[in-house]
C-alpha cells in the first residue's frame, strides 16, 4: 500500500522540448512517513507487551538489579565473589574456551545473574498463583474483614508489586480452575434438587448419584483429571464446543443477546452518532491490540481472567453442517467495518495513513452512505435479506454458505463482512426512549434482540444498529465471550462520549461533530452480490423461519424505579439475593409451583474462566415464598413480618453462599457437564447424567454488569437506563435478565414464548414489581404502596 502511495506522490513528464518536471507530493509523502512510524510504533509496542507478559511479575529492572549486586559483591567482598563464582564456572565448561579472564567473569556474572532472576520469577509467580487459588476473601461479610485476610490481600498486593499492569499481564499468574471431587459435586446436586421433588423421587435420585459417585463418576473423574493437568481450565474449551458451537438451532433469539443504549443522547444526528461511536471504538479496539485497556481487579487486589477481551473484534461465527467455528481475524486484516443501509453493504475504513478517523471524518463517510439512497432506491429482495440466512438453522447457513458463498464475487463479499471489526446497521425511524417507559425500552429491546429478521447480521461478535434519532442498540454473538465483556465495551462507548462531550464538546450546536476532515471523500465501497434463483429460494425460507420465530417472542421490560439497591441495603441484604428471592416469589405466583433456576456467576477469578450455574432454589428460597404468602394472606397462624424477614434473610445467605461457591470454583453444573462429554467420549451411556443435563431451566437469570472500570471523577446520570437481555431458554419458560442502576433503579428484561400456554412476560414482570413491594414492605426501609 505504501508503495502504491509513493508512485503517486512522485510524478515526474517530459516536455516537448526534452525537459523532466518533477513534482512531489509533500502532504502525502508525510502521511505515508507517518503511517511507518506508526508502525514501527506499534510493532516496539507489541514487542514490549510480549516480553513483559511473559516475564511478570519479575520486570527488566529487576535483573538490573541482580547484576549490581553481583557487581557490588565483586568490588565489596572479592574472596567471597570469587568463591561464588569459581563454583558457577564449574557447572559451565565451555567458560574455558574463552582466552580472556575478563570475558570469563563477564560471562560468569551475566549468566549467574540471569539464572538467580529467572528462578525468583518463577518462585514469585508461582507464590502469587498459590495465593489467588485462596477464596476465604468471598465468604467474608461486607466490612467485616479479618485480619488474616487483610494480610493476604497485603501478601497479594506485596507479590504483584508496584506496576502498571497492561490487559493481559495477570494471566500467567492466574490459577487453574479446580476440580471438584464427583462425591462434593454429587451431594451439592442432590442438595438443590431436594426442594423440587417428592420424597420418592428424591430417593430415587439419590441413589443413583450415590451408585455414579461410587462406581463409574470415579472412572469418569481420572479422565476428567487428566485433562485437568494439562489444560488450565478444564471446562472452558468444551463449553464453548457443546453448549455453543455443535448448536444447530438459529442464534437469534435463542443465543444471541441484545445490549441498549445507556446514556441520554447529545445528539439527535444519526451519521454524527454514527461517526462518534465508531471513532471510540476503533480507539478501543487500538488500546486492546495495544494491550493498554487495565485489567480488571477485585478490591484493586484480585485480578480477574482478560482472555475473553482477545475476540471482542474481527470476530465471525462461521456456519458448519455439524459445527460451527470461531473466525477472529488479527487487526490488520480487521481494519474496517460493515455498514448496512435498506439492504445494501459497504465497506468504510475506521483508518487512514495508518492514524484513526477522527468523528467528524466518520460522520462524513457514513453521511455519503445515506445520502447513496438518491442513487439506488430499489434493492432485489434476495439482497435485502440477505441477513437472514444469519438466522436461520446453522445447518441449512452453512450448506447455502458452501453452495453460494464460497467462490467468486460473493466469497470477496462475505469476506468483508466477515473480517470486519463489527457490523453497523443504519436504521430508519425515530424511536422514542424513555427510561421509565416499559411500552418504549420493550420497544427497543426487541429491536435489538432480532430486528425485522433481515437486518441483523448475527454472525458478528457485534452488530450496532442506530436509529435515525441517534438512538442505537447492540445484538452481541455468545458463543466467543459472555455479556460483561460487551457491557464493558458499551460503558466504554457512552462513558468516553458523556465525558468529553461534558468537558470538551465533540458535538455542535447543530449536532453534528466537530473537526476538521482530511481524508478522501470517495472512501466507502459498495459491496456487490450475485445471488442465482436457487439461493433466493433459501432467503427466503431463511425469512420465513426468522419471521417465525420473532412472531412467537414475548419480550417485556419493566423499568422498576419504586426502589433500587440503596433501600435493599438498608434491609441488611445483598442486592442479588434480594432480587433473585424476588423471582422466586414472583415464580410461585404466576406457575404455582417451583422450578429449576439458572443464574449465571462468572469464573474469571481462574484462568480462562466464563462461567458458572447457580441454582438459587433452596430449602430457605420455599421456606421464605411459602411463609411470604401466607403473610399476604393473613389470617390465624400468619407469620408475623419478624419471622419472615428472619427467614428472607436465611435464603439470601444460602443464595450467597451458593454464588461464592461458583465464583470459587465449586459449583455442581460445569463439573457433572464435562464428566458427560467424557462419559460420550467413551461411549458410556450414564443414566444419572443424561437425567441431570435434559432437565429444563424454566427460569432462566442473568445479572447485566454495570459499571465495572468507571473513571474517577464521573458521575453517572441519574436518567441512564439500559442493560440488556436474552431469550427463554426453555420453552414453556421465562428469561430474566436484570441491571441494578445507581441506588433506586432496576430493569427487568423478561422473555418467554406464546406458543407457551403457561407462561406471559408482562404477567410475570407484574408479578416481579408485586414481590419487591411486598418484600420490601417486610422493613421499615423506603416502604412502598401495597
Amino acid at each position: 500500500m505504501a508503495e502504491a502511495r509513493l508512485a503517486v506522490a512522485f510524478q515526474f513528464s517530459v516536455t516537448d522540448e526534452g525537459n523532466i518536471s518533477f513534482r512531489v507530493d509533500r502532504q502525502l509523502i508525510n502521511n505515508v512517513l507517518l503511517s511507518s512510524a506508526r508502525s514501527a510504533q506499534r510493532r516496539f509496542l507489541e514487542l514490549r507487551n510480549s516480553v513483559l507478559r511473559a516475564i511478570y511479575p519479575g520486570s527488566p529492572w529487576s535483573l538490573v538489579l541482580w547484576l549490581a549486586v553481583f557487581t557490588l559483591l565483586r568490588l565489596l567482598s572479592p574472596g567471597t565473589a570469587s568463591k561464588l563464582l569459581q563454583w558457577w564456572q564449574s557447572f559451565l565448561p565451555f567458560l574455558d574456551r574463552l582466552a580472556s579472564p575478563d570475558a570469563v567473569h563477564v560471562v560468569s556474572v551475566l549468566s549467574l545473574a540471569l539464572i538467580v532472576w529467572i528462578s525468583g520469577l518463577y518462585i514469585q509467580r508461582y507464590v502469587l498463583i498459590m495465593l489467588l487459588y485462596f477464596k476465604g476473601y468471598l465468604y467474608t461479610a461486607h466490612g467485616k474483614m479479618p485480619l488474616l485476610i487483610k494480610l493476604w490481600f497485603l501478601c497479594v498486593k506485596f507479590v504483584i508489586g508496584p506496576i502498571r499492569p497492561s490487559l493481559y499481564t495477570f494471566q500467567t499468574s492466574l490459577p487453574w480452575l479446580p476440580l471438584p471431587s464427583v462425591e462434593d459435586t454429587c451431594k451439592n446436586y442432590l442438595r438443590t434438587v431436594r426442594p423440587l421433588m417428592d420424597d420418592e423421587k428424591y430417593e430415587a435420585t439419590r441413589k443413583r448419584a450415590e451408585e455414579f459417585a461410587a462406581g463409574s463418576g470415579r472412572w469418569l473423574q481420572l479422565f476428567l483429571r487428566a485433562k485437568h493437568l494439562f489444560s488450565s481450565n478444564y471446562v472452558s474449551d468444551w463449553w464453548e464446543q457443546y453448549v455453543y458451537l455443535r448448536g444447530r438451532s438459529p442464534i437469534m433469539i435463542n443465543s444471541n443477546y441484545y445490549i441498549l443504549d445507556g446514556f441520554p443522547r447529545t445528539t439527535k444526528v444519526q451519521a454524527a452518532r454514527v461517526g462518534c461511536l465508531l471513532h471510540f471504538l476503533a480507539k478501543f479496539k487500538q488500546d486492546l491490540e495495544l494491550e493498554r485497556v487495565k485489567p480488571m481487579l477485585i478490591s484493586n487486589a484480585v485480578p480477574l481472567c482478560m482472555n475473553q477481551y482477545k475476540r471482542v473484534f474481527g470476530t465471525t461465527r462461521l456456519p458448519g453442517v455439524e459445527q460451527d467455528e470461531i473466525q477472529h481475524v488479527p487487526y490488520w486484516k480487521s481494519r474496517h467495518v460493515a455498514v448496512m443501509r435498506r439492504g445494501r453493504f459497504y465497506h468504510v475504513p475506521l483508518y487512514y495513513s495508518g492514524r484513526i478517523l477522527q468523528p467528524a471524518e466518520l460522520e462524513m463517510l457514513i453521511q455519503l452512505i445515506i445520502d447513496d439512497d438518491a442513487v439506488v432506491k430499489d434493492v432485489p429482495d434476495g439482497e435485502l435479506h440477505l441477513p437472514a440466512l444469519t438466522a436461520t438453522d446453522r445447518t441449512s447457513w452453512a450448506k447455502v454458505r458452501q453452495s453460494h458463498f464460497s467462490s467468486g464475487l460473493n466469497q470477496k463479499s462475505l469476506q468483508i463482512v466477515e473480517t470486519a471489526a463489527c457490523v453497523i446497521v443504519l436504521e430508519d425511524g425515530e424511536p422514542s426512549f424513555s427510561p421509565g417507559s416499559d411500552t418504549e425500552v420493550t420497544a427497543l429491546s426487541r429491536s435489538g434482540l432480532h430486528g425485522n429478521g433481515y437486518n441483523r447480521w448475527f454472525d458478528k461478535s457485534l452488530t450496532l444498529a442506530v436509529y435515525s434519532n441517534g438512538v442505537f442498540v447492540g445484538n452481541a454473538e455468545h458463543s466467543w465471550a459472555d455479556a460483561p465483556v460487551i457491557g464493558h465495551l458499551f460503558e466504554v462507548l457512552m462513558m468516553k462520549e458523556h465525558v468529553l462531550s461534558r468537558d470538551a464538546p465533540i458535538y455542535g450546536e447543530d449536532g453534528h461533530c466537530l473537526g476538521k476532515v482530511s481524508c478522501p471523500r470517495r472512501l466507502p465501497q459498495r459491496l456487490r452480490w450475485n445471488l442465482p434463483e436457487a439461493c433466493n429460494t433459501e432467503i427466503s425460507r431463511a425469512l420465513t423461519d426468522a419471521e417465525k420465530l420473532i412472531a412467537d417472542l414475548d419480550l417485556y421490560v419493566l423499568c422498576h424505579t419504586e426502589f433500587g439497591k440503596g433501600a435493599v441495603k438498608k434491609c441488611r441484604m445483598s442486592p442479588d439475593a434480594f432480587i433473585q428471592m424476588a423471582l422466586q416469589l414472583a415464580y410461585w405466583r404466576d406457575i404455582g409451583k417451583f422450578s429449576l433456576t439458572y443464574e449465571a456467576s462468572m469464573t474469571r477469578l481462574f484462568r480462562e474462566g466464563r462461567t458458572e450455574t447457580v441454582r438459587p432454589v433452596s430449602g430457605e428460597s420455599c421456606a421464605f415464598v411459602a411463609a411470604m404468602q401466607k403473610y399476604v394472606a393473613g389470617g390465624d397462624g400468619a407469620p408475623t413480618a419478624a419471622e419472615v424477614q428472619g427467614l428472607l434473610r436465611a435464603a439470601g445467605n444460602r443464595h450467597q453462599e451458593s454464588y461464592r461457591n461458583a465464583m470459587a470454583g465449586c459449583g455442581v453444573d460445569r463439573h457433572l457437564f464435562t464428566l458427560y462429554v467424557v462419559s460420550k467420549y467413551l461411549g458410556k451411556d450414564e443414566p444419572f447424567l443424561q437425567d441431570v443435563l435434559s432437565e429444563p431451566w424454566r427460569l432462566s437469570t442473568s445479572q447485566t454488569p454495570y459499571n465495572q472500570d468507571p473513571p474517577k471523577g464521573v458521575k453517572i446520570p441519574d436518567d441512564l437506563t439500559g442493560g440488556g437481555g436474552f431469550g427463554p431458554v426453555a420453552d414453556n419458560g421465562y428469561g430474566v435478565s436484570y441491571i441494578i442502576v445507581g441506588e433506586k433503579k432496576i430493569f427487568f428484561h423478561v422473555s418467554s414464548k406464546f406458543s407457551a400456554e403457561a407462561t406471559s412476560s408482562e404477567r410475570f414482570a407484574k408479578n416481579i414489581r408485586q414481590a419487591m413491594r411486598d418484600m420490601i414492605n417486610l422493613f421499615e426501609v423506603s416502604p412502598v404502596a401495597k
